[in-house]
C-alpha cells in the first residue's frame, strides 16, 4: 500500500534541494559556474540528492503500487509514464537524469561540465513538472 506520508516527505525534501540547486544555477552562466569551485560541487551534490529522491519515490509507488519492477533505476521514469503515474512523454524524457546523476557519481571524470550545466538549466522546471505529477498522482490514490 502507497505511504503517502513517505512520498510527501520525500517530496518535501526533493522541493529544498531543488530551491537550493535552483539559488546557484539561476542568473549564473555556465562558464562562470564550471570555474567556481564552490557553486558547482554544491549543484553537482544537491543534484545528485534531488534524484536519488525522485529514484526513492519511484521505487516506493512501482513496489507499494505493485506496478512492476524495471530492470534499472532509469526505467522506473518509464515505468511510471506507462502506468499514468508521470505523464508518459514526460516520464520518457525525465528518464535519462538518472544517467546523468550516475556520469557524476560514479565516473565523474568523463562528465562534461558545460554540457551538464546546460542541460540542468533548460531542463531545471523538470524537478517542479515532476512534484507537480506525483503530488497529483498521490492525491488521487489517496
Amino acid at each position: 500500500m502507497l505511504d503517502a506520508d513517505f512520498i510527501t516527505k520525500k517530496i518535501q525534501l526533493l522541493a529544498e534541494n531543488v530551491k537550493k540547486l535552483e539559488y546557484y544555477v539561476s542568473g549564473s552562466e555556465i562558464n562562470k559556474l564550471i570555474k567556481d569551485d564552490l557553486k558547482l560541487p554544491a549543484i553537482e551534490r544537491y543534484f545528485q540528492l534531488a534524484v536519488d529522491l525522485m529514484i526513492d519515490i519511484n521505487i516506493h509507488i512501482l513496489r507499494e503500487g505493485k506496478l512492476g519492477a524495471p530492470d534499472d533505476l532509469q526505467s522506473t521514469f518509464v515505468a511510471l509514464g506507462e502506468c499514468k503515474v508521470l505523464e508518459n512523454e514526460f516520464a520518457k524524457r525525465i528518464a535519462p537524469i538518472v544517467g546523468a546523476r550516475n556520469m557524476l557519481v560514479h565516473r565523474y571524470e568523463k562528465l562534461d561540465k558545460e554540457m551538464f550545466l546546460r542541460n540542468l538549466k533548460n531542463h531545471f522546471s523538470d524537478f517542479k513538472t515532476y512534484m507537480i505529477q506525483i503530488d497529483s498522482y498521490i492525491k488521487k490514490t489517496a
